[in-house]
């Protein structure tokens, strides 16, 4: 299984979660001692599976799930370089009698095997 593929496995098992709220599905995507940066955030690193895990569920419950609905658009293909997989992309949130809220993001994932090592994500200047 290529890196897309992967990645496009974790982000299946992603939107599932969002909507059963089961985070035990994304587990298996991380590795043990995984790293996430949150270039320029509040908390810019976090390690481990167990606290990523953790830190994303507060992140979907402080931004997801105030919304009515969340929608993605890839500005650009994902772009593959051996084990490592970077992108850019929109999600634009909506919720009922409110403008439209957008942000872009940049990432990029170094993978291990078929887990993800190391996550870097970060807010672009755009907001709309």
């Amino acid at each position: 299984m290529g890196i897309i593929d992967i990645f496009e496995s974790v982000t299946a098992d992603f939107e599932i979660m969002l909507r059963d709220n089961n985070w035990s599905r994304l587990e298996k995507h991380l590795a043990e001692d995984a790293t996430y940066f949150n270039v320029g955030g509040p908390d810019p690193k976090v390690r481990g599976r167990a606290a990523i895990l953790d830190y994303l569920g507060k992140d979907v419950s402080n931004s997801d799930r105030r919304f009515d609905t969340r929608t993605l658009i890839a500005l650009m293909p994902s772009i593959v370089n051996g084990n490592r997989l970077s992108l850019r992309w929109c999600c634009t949130h909506t919720l009922a009698e409110t403008s439209d809220f957008g942000v872009e993001r940049k990432a990029k994932y170094l993978f291990e095997g078929d887990r993800i090592k190391e996550i870097a994500k970060k807010l672009t200047a755009e907001r709309f």
